[in-house]
C-alpha cells in the first residue's frame, strides 16, 4: 500500500506535490524528491516542515550554467 511505501522508504520520488494525507506519513530522516510549488501553498510548507522530511524540489534544481533543466520541457509546451 502507499502507507507501506511511506513507512519503509528512505526516499520518496513523486511527480506531483504531496497531498495533505501524505504530509503526515513523511518523517524525519526521509528524503522527498518532487515538484513542490511551495509559493502558492503555505499549508504544504507547514506540513513538510512539521514532518521533518528533507524535501528537494525539482523546480529548484540548477545545472552548471544556472539553468533549470527540469523546467525546460514545460517551457516548450
Amino acid at each position: 500500500t502507499a502507507a507501506d511505501v511511506f513507512a519503509k522508504s528512505d526516499m520518496i520520488v513523486k511527480v506531483k506535490e504531496p497531498q495533505p494525507n501524505e504530509w503526515v506519513q513523511l518523517r524525519d530522516g526521509q528524503i522527498l524528491y518532487t515538484y513542490l510549488h511551495l509559493a502558492p501553498d503555505p499549508e504544504q510548507t507547514k506540513g513538510l516542515l512539521a514532518s521533518g522530511v528533507t524535501a528537494i524540489a525539482y523546480e529548484t534544481v540548477t545545472d552548471d550554467r544556472g539553468g533549470l533543466p527540469l523546467l525546460a520541457p514545460m517551457s516548450e509546451v
